[in-house]
């Protein structure tokens, strides 16, 4: 495994100076001498590395061009030769079929989706939702509604026709919260002080309501009302009432002193602990915790945390509009709460849209709007390449006479098929079976309740999302170099895994030849051997230290150790790269206990047995080494063949030195 993380650490840091300028192609000499960028370091086959792809997978493999800069002309003369391995592996590779696989290619094309399906999504659905939702924060809009719901799902049009004859009565001049608290079927229209009373629901912003609702809310202005549209919830005729600007949250401290009492004399106390405050001679949250009523928010100092100042009551609002500094405490309010001291603790700048971007599409993300703009963009994917499906097979399959009759057959359609699997859709140029429609139906949320109709439009749904995000990888040449070296990637590891990590791990007389070989390498170092006792803290370990000072005896220490739930106790060999709380017990003598001593979050007591003198080790012991070099040497021969099947030529000489062994002007 430590030869496969080095191999693979070599592929991926290399990766996208690889994908820039990979595999090109060798042409006929032509007249006029070659810039330095454009001069071959490296030929193979048809193929040539300039020194400007090396240069590019040189300062990748680096970590960026400082760093690149920092390296000798040696090191760089080293890479050429690690980088033109690389390539040659993954050109054996491609020649053996390798990524003719379906495993290959399914892992390509997974990744691929991974990388280009969110940069769809975002600029094709999140972006223009996130957009609008940014833009209309910046309004808050007074608005009523009207609902009728229809009495069933079958039966919408009586609820349809009883919606318009409220908006001709509305048009006849008839108030709209006295049509309202009589026809609205809204839960709170009828409850006198609930929000929503006559159809009132105030200032609402966008994000918090459904998106039909939302648009008409953010088309009308103040005075008009809308025409009967259709929501999830029912038939709607929507009024606005007024527009403001929505401010950014703020944070805010408040001391109350309740309605109960007398306001004149609530009134007289707070404005003598606001002189006070003011004066220095008292804090706001000494005040809140002393005198505020408001039991909740006075053991915090008065602080009620974050607040949007459109969701507090009029008074309250126009007092902290006033405010005009963080810091400041406003004079004595009335709200229908009480009397109030308001003190602004915080305030929020409103970000950019970039910095809200990410908020924007949790909020976004699962809601009707977004589901509805992603199937938007997939059905006009599906018309620009076009897209054909066979109903009847399906409905065959599914053993269903209509198309708007549940799938679920479908869930065990596998279980019966008898030969090749029919073909049931079309998109583009590639060709769907009936039996990938099925494995969609059963990854679908709910599956068992779709219809084979919600079925097919979920499916080329899918399939044109990932066309879409193919044709962007393909189109996109960041993300095609993030592919291309994903692709020789894994192309890397099933031709290493192939030809040498299973080769020498199961080459057992290759392995005892290497073992034999290198035998004087294969050594157990000089080791103490000690028992150690580990305890969450040091008081728990010194009654074994006085024990085994008083007793000498490791095996009495044991003992009571083991009827002991905090102490552990285990053998450790202390070598010379032990971490330091171990070497002590390198210099002690045997049978002496050393601690307890700290260490990490825990306590640790040793008592030294004895020293173990260098020994060679057994196959067994040094088997994992053994297999590493047994690779190494497979490699090289590999590598070897390669060279001489690919007629490699490389030219040292024309590497140019990093900027750090560059010549300085005088």
């Amino acid at each position: 495994m430590a030869r496969l993380r080095r191999t693979l650490g070599l592929l991926f840091l290399a990766a996208f100076g690889i994908a820039c300028g990979a595999g090109s192609e060798a042409t006929e000499e032509t007249s006029g001498a070659p810039s330095p960028e454009d001069a071959p370091v490296a030929r193979y086959a048809d193929t040539v590395i300039t020194l400007a792809e090396l240069d590019s997978a040189f300062i990748d493999a680096a970590g960026g061009p400082e760093a690149a800069a920092d390296s000798s002309l040696h090191t760089y003369r080293n890479f050429l030769d690690q980088y033109l391995h690389f390539r040659l592996k993954v050109r054996a590779a491609r020649d053996a079929g390798l990524d003719t696989l379906p495993r290959v290619q399914r892992n390509v094309h997974d990744y691929r989706q991974q990388q280009a399906r969110p940069q769809l999504l975002r600029e094709e659905v999140y972006g223009p939702l996130a957009r609008t939702l940014y833009e209309r924060r910046t309004q808050a809009v007074d608005v009523s509604h009207i609902l009728i719901r229809p009495a069933s799902s079958r039966d919408t049009l009586g609820a349809y026709r009883t919606a318009h004859a409220i908006a001709d009565s509305i048009g006849q001049g008839i108030p709209f919260g006295d049509l309202a608290v009589r026809n609205s079927d809204a839960p709170a229209a009828q409850e006198k002080g609930r929000r929503g009373y006559r159809g009132r629901l105030g200032y609402l912003q966008a994000g918090e309501i459904v998106k039909p609702f939302e648009d008409r809310m953010y088309a009308l202005a103040p005075g008009e009302t809308s025409n009967v549209f259709r929501t999830k919830f029912g038939y709607h005729i929507l009024k606005v009432h007024d527009r403001r600007p929505a401010g950014q949250p703020i944070e805010l401290s408040h001391l109350l002193r309740r309605p109960q009492d007398d306001t004149a004399a609530a009134h007289r106390l707070l404005d003598s602990l606001r002189t006070e405050i003011l004066e220095g001679a008292l804090s706001f949250a000494e005040a809140a915790r002393a005198y505020s009523q408001d039991r909740q928010s006075a053991s915090e100092g008065g602080a009620l945390g974050e607040v949007a100042p459109q969701a507090l009551p009029p008074a309250l609002r126009t007092t902290v509009a006033a405010l005009d500094s963080v810091g400041a405490v406003s004079g004595v309010v009335q709200s229908r709460f009480g009397s109030h001291l308001l003190k602004l603790t915080g305030r929020q700048e409103r970000q950019s849209f970039d910095e809200a971007y990410d908020e924007l599409q949790d909020r976004l993300t699962g809601r009707p709007r977004t589901r509805q703009r992603k199937a938007d963009v997939a059905r006009a994917i599906r018309a620009d390449v076009g897209a054909t499906v066979d109903t009847a097979r399906l409905r065959a399959a599914a053993r269903v006479a209509s198309v708007d009759s549940l799938a679920r057959p479908l869930l065990t359609y596998t279980d019966t098929l008898s030969g090749a699997a029919p073909s049931a859709a079309t998109l583009g140029d590639s060709t769907y079976t009936v039996v990938q429609v099925a494995r969609h139906l059963m990854q679908m949320d709910g599956g068992a309740q779709t219809t084979v109709a919600g079925l097919i439009a979920s499916f080329l749904n899918e399939k044109a999302l990932q066309y879409a995000a193919t044709r962007r990888a393909q189109s996109d040449p960041t993300l095609r170099r993030r592919v291309a070296a994903y692709r020789d990637g894994t192309l890397l590891f099933r031709y290493m895994r192939d030809s040498v990590w299973t080769a020498a791990a199961q080459d057992t007389a290759g392995l005892r030849n290497t073992y034999r070989q290198n035998r004087n390498e294969y050594q157990v170092s000089e080791r103490t051997r000690a028992l150690a006792l580990r305890a969450p803290a040091d008081s728990v370990l010194r009654p074994y230290a006085t024990l085994y000072e008083h007793s000498s005896s490791i095996p009495a220490v044991l003992d009571a150790a083991v009827a002991d739930s905090l102490v552990s106790t285990d053998t450790v060999y202390v070598t010379a790269r032990s971490a330091d709380v171990y070497r002590s017990v390198r210099t002690a003598g045997d049978g002496d206990a050393v601690g307890p001593l700290a260490q990490d979050d825990e306590s640790l007591f040793l008592i030294r047995d004895t020293r173990l003198p260098p020994r060679p080790m057994r196959f067994e012991e040094a088997r994992s080494r053994v297999v590493q070099d047994h690779q190494d040497r497979l490699e090289q021969r590999v590598l070897r063949r390669l060279r001489a099947r690919y007629d490699v030529e490389t030219f040292p000489e024309r590497l140019r030195p990093p900027v750090s062994d560059a010549p300085t002007a005088p």
